[in-house]
């Protein structure tokens, strides 16, 4: 497919890998969302008067050609597909969840074509009813093994509860002899909460290409799932791509086709059976590089041609 064949519709492109991708990736707005103009257009989506296309993003000047119309959990508005129906009858359009389902999330309940909905959680499709896709990466921020920074590990991720874990097991990481750099952004006022976390706890996120920047000086990446959340993470796939070490809590990781005892250390539901001796050990096992097919696979390329 070429550049517009396919389009994107993502809540907040900047954020990640996407201005890669910047032909094709757009934001579902034209307008801030924080504006004046946009409390207008919650206010017309919520008497769902038919004017809301008009605050859509520049994405709709690509619709009359485009063959696939892929959008994010987040990045959904009610009647997108319809309008996107209406201007090109012949373009398919689909749901993509690489967020877990939660309580307030109801897009899958608004999207009109149910057998166009898919997730990358297995738990989510059995669930639901969706079908499945990977997560995806690009190979533009692939680099090759180096065995600097082997004993150097990071991460930064929102809180979501995790935070009090988290400190934990940096303390048994770094008994290992592990170097960690964990930074849990936070929005907490609490404190008490802010002081007792405070060693990995910040307010700041960084942008995507200075968070790489701490991925190349790092030998060893974290992830560490919600509750609930069998997917794969971006940290499993920024692992891959940049030929990283990873620690997960992820149990159904084991199940991929790039596991590999080696390079994943799959972490046990208590944290006292996390000893330094096991550390010790998967730190001094050989990375193993990933080979073509494990990097072809889990490629935008191969992703957006899995909608059918």
């Amino acid at each position: 497919m070429h550049a517009h064949d396919t389009i994107l519709i993502f809540q907040k492109p900047e954020l990640y890998f996407f201005p890669h991708f910047k032909e094709i990736v757009f934001s579902p707005f034209g307008i801030p969302e924080r504006s004046f103009r946009y409390l207008i257009y919650k206010a017309l989506y919520i008497l769902h008067i038919p004017l809301c296309s008009v605050f859509w993003g520049d994405w709709k000047k690509y619709i009359k050609t485009a063959k696939q119309v892929i959008i994010f959990d987040y990045g959904y508005q009610a009647g997108m597909e319809t309008y996107i129906k209406k201007i090109n009858p012949s373009c398919k359009v689909f749901l993509f969840f690489w967020n877990i389902i939660t309580e307030k999330q109801k897009n899958h309940k608004l999207f009109t074509d149910k057998n166009a909905i898919y997730s990358t959680d297995k738990g989510c499709c059995k669930t639901y009813h969706f079908k499945y896709n990977h997560i995806f990466y690009t190979r533009d921020y692939y680099l090759p093994y180096t065995p600097e920074h082997k004993h150097q590990l990071f991460f930064l991720g929102a809180d979501k509860g995790r935070a009090p874990y988290l400190q934990k097991l940096k303390k048994r990481l770094e008994a290992g002899g592990l170097t960690c750099d964990i930074r849990v952004t936070t929005q907490s006022k609490n404190k008490e909460y802010l002081h007792s976390l405070s060693d990995i706890l910040t307010k700041d996120s960084l942008p995507y290409s200075a968070y790489c920047e701490n991925i190349k000086r790092s030998g060893i990446l974290l992830d560490i799932n919600q509750k609930g959340q069998t997917a794969l993470t971006m940290r499993v796939l920024e692992s891959i791509y940049f030929s990283k070490k990873l620690i997960t809590n992820n149990e159904d990781i084991i199940h991929y086709d790039f596991y590999d005892e080696h390079n994943i250390l799959l972490l046990p539901k208590k944290l006292s059976a996390l000893t330094p001796e096991k550390i010790k050990d998967f730190l001094e096992k050989p990375f193993h590089p990933y080979g073509e097919e494990i990097l072809s696979h889990y490629d935008f390329e191969h992703w957006k041609r899995q909608f059918t």
